[in-house]
Order: C-alpha cells, then sequence, then structure tokens
C-alpha cells in the first residue's frame, strides 16, 4: 500500500447541496485539503435535490445515492478501491462499508453523538415532517447497526475533547476516542475589528438554532450591528424563515443576508468575522459547532447557552436562563477583545488547517503501514 491511501469519505452531508451544516462543511474541507496534499479523495453520500449522481468539485469526485436505496449505496461502496473509509460521523454506510469491504481499513469520526436525551431535543424543535422521519433517522444514524460499526471500526475519533467519554459510553467502546481536530483556516495575525460593535449569528434557521432570540436583540442593543446568517434548510423551514424575516425586516441595525456559501465566497465569511466584535449562538443543544472554531479564529468571543469544551465560559460568556442581553453587557464591560485574543490563540495551536491535516494524515499512514 502507498504511503498516501485511496480515502474514502463517508458522510450524510456534503457543503453544496441541500443542508449545509457542520458535517458538510468539514467532510468538503477536509477532502479538499487531502486532495491538495496528493491524496486521491472519493466521497460517498445520500443525494440531495440538484445533485448528479456523480459529480466533481475541488478535484473530488462525488458520487450519490438516493437516501432510502440501500442497494445503490452498496452497489457504489462496492465499487470502490479506497484503502480507507474514514466516516465523518457514523451512519448505516459505516456498517455496509465494513461488511462489504472487511479488510480495508474503517476509521470514524464522531462529531455529534446523540443519546435520547439529545434525540429529544430534536424532536421537539422539529418540523413535523422531521418528527416523521426520527425513527428512520435514528436508525441510519443511532441505531444497532450503526453502533456496532463503531466498535468495530479501526480507529474512533472525535473532534473536541468534551465528546470523549460520551462517545466511549454511547458505543461501548473500551477506550477513549482520540482527538482528530477540525481543519480550520486562521488568519496569521488577529484582524482589526471596527469602531462598532458587531454582533453576529451564524446558523439554520430552524427552531433548534431559536434565530428568534438573536432578532429580537437586535431591538434591545440599537446602537451595535447585528447580522443574522443563514436560512431555513426545508421547505417547512423556509417558511418559518420567511416569518421571521417579515417580523423584523424594519429593525434598522439588523442586517439577514441569507446563507454566505463560504467555499465559494470565503472572502465575504471572512469579512464579516473580522468586524464582528461577538459571536452568539442561541441554539439548544449542539457539539462542537465549526461556527464557534470559524469565529474564535477571527478573534471572536462567543456568547452560547451550550458550553462545548467551555468554549463559551473560557473565551466568552455562558448564557443563564436565556439571559442574552445580560451575557453582550457583561461581555462588552469585561472586554471582549482579550477573550477573543485567548480564543484565537487555542484555535490557532489545535485547529489550524495544516496542523490538522498533518493529524489526519498521521492517522492514515499509521494505518496504511
Amino acid at each position: 500500500m502507498s504511503t498516501q491511501p485511496h480515502v474514502c469519505i463517508l458522510t450524510s452531508q456534503y457543503f453544496d447541496w441541500g443542508i449545509y451544516g457542520g458535517f458538510g462543511s468539514m467532510s468538503r474541507k477536509l477532502s479538499e485539503s487531502l486532495v491538495l496534499a496528493g491524496y486521491r479523495v472519493n466521497v460517498i453520500v445520500p443525494g440531495r435535490q440538484g445533485q448528479k449522481p456523480i459529480e466533481t468539485i475541488g478535484g473530488v469526485e462525488i458520487q450519490s445515492f438516493s437516501p432510502r436505496n440501500v442497494l445503490d449505496a452498496c452497489r457504489i461502496i462496492r465499487a470502490s478501491r479506497a484503502d480507507i473509509f474514514h466516516s465523518q460521523d457514523p451512519t448505516v454506510l459505516t456498517y455496509l462499508a465494513q461488511r462489504l469491504h472487511p479488510r480495508r481499513t474503517h476509521l470514524v469520526t464522531s462529531r455529534d453523538p446523540r443519546e435520547l436525551h439529545d434525540w429529544w431535543i430534536e424532536f421537539l424543535y422539529a418540523t413535523p415532517m422531521r418528527r416523521l422521519l426520527t425513527p428512520f433517522n435514528y436508525f441510519t444514524e443511532s441505531g444497532l447497526f450503526v453502533r456496532r460499526a463503531v466498535r468495530r471500526a479501526d480507529g474512533v475519533f472525535c473532534p473536541a475533547h468534551f465528546l470523549k467519554e460520551k462517545v466511549k459510553r454511547l458505543y461501548g467502546l473500551s477506550t477513549l476516542p482520540t482527538l482528530l481536530p477540525n481543519l480550520i483556516d486562521v488568519p496569521p495575525t488577529l484582524p482589526k475589528k471596527g469602531a462598532r460593535p458587531t454582533m453576529t449569528f451564524v446558523a439554520r434557521w430552524d427552531k433548534r438554532k431559536r434565530p428568534w432570540i438573536f432578532l429580537e436583540l437586535a431591538k434591545q442593543f440599537p446602537d451595535y450591528r447585528f447580522v443574522a446568517v443563514g436560512q431555513g434548510s426545508a421547505s417547512a423551514e423556509s417558511g418559518f424563515d420567511a416569518e421571521l424575516r417579515r417580523r423584523f425586516r424594519d429593525v434598522p441595525n439588523l442586517e439577514m443576508p441569507g446563507l454566505i456559501n463560504r467555499f465559494r465566497e470565503p472572502e465575504r465569511m471572512q469579512q464579516l468575522l473580522s468586524d464582528t466584535w461577538i459571536f452568539v449562538s442561541t441554539a439548544v443543544r449542539e457539539g462542537l459547532p465549526l461556527t464557534f472554531l470559524e469565529a474564535a479564529a477571527y478573534g471572536c468571543p462567543i456568547i452560547s447557552r451550550v458550553d462545548p469544551d467551555q468554549f463559551a465560559s473560557r473565551f466568552g460568556k455562558q448564557v443563564q436562563n436565556d439571559d442574552y442581553a445580560s451575557a453582550i453587557r457583561n461581555l462588552l464591560a469585561d472586554g471582549p477583545l482579550e477573550k477573543g485574543r485567548a480564543a484565537y490563540d487555542y484555535v490557532r495551536d489545535t485547529y489550524e488547517t495544516s496542523k490538522a491535516l498533518e493529524a489526519h494524515r498521521r492517522q492514515y499512514e499509521g494505518f496504511a503501514a
């Protein structure tokens, strides 16, 4: 086997179709970075509307199948000549790849492991259609076959320290998984913030993310600039998205630019994060969101109700009792730029793209030896 094995990325989403979430973003960032490093990479993913069965983006071949056509998925996996199958969060694809290629290497990065409490939160905030699909999603993402596949994997990883115990418990592992960092582009120096404080929100506009809380904050702080990036991810949520935009369209200090595609127009997101004084998350549940890491890479402190890897409590303010307004006032009084510098230093040392890519390469080449 060569020192640079052929890697197949198995993922539930890929950033360019349908859902524009963290799994899809990191799957694409990792795949394209590996190609630039000289690896042969392909991706297998459930198809989304508008996606062709085979497409090539950034030197990566992306193969898709109908989400409910297991035979089609098996056909694609069986034909793969990859040396390593790397699941970006385990799904039934992980299990199928192990069964079809038992002598190949199978790695799993558990990005957002969900226990029953997490599934209950998903159900409470889901659209009616998503609630109907919950049993199917549970089976394909957390069911018995998926848990067995994680236990049988040659290597299990997670992108955040706080997830290690949870992953070990959820999948019945004998040892803790290894940290395998996300790939985050970090500017060489901290950008200079603008004179006017800017508060930024970046997330899908679905109910679990609770974007309306951020939009209401703009009314409470008329002297500050508020930017809410994102859009609804499904037809039912597009109505929710449109309703919010109607309700808040006349708030003069609030900008709602919709989705910013970080791959097609990276300079827009970079400029926004460079201007941002405070990054605000209003979600009720998260793993370690890529948005936290990307904002921290630009010196943005984090305000959040959830506190993965203590990003909010160390590098901003953890919100108590959903009192986001007090968190903003307190952080501004405490000096947000110092918190932002600490966040920048941590992400640069742990998640910067070249360092994180090297961590992946060491794992791949160790298993290929």
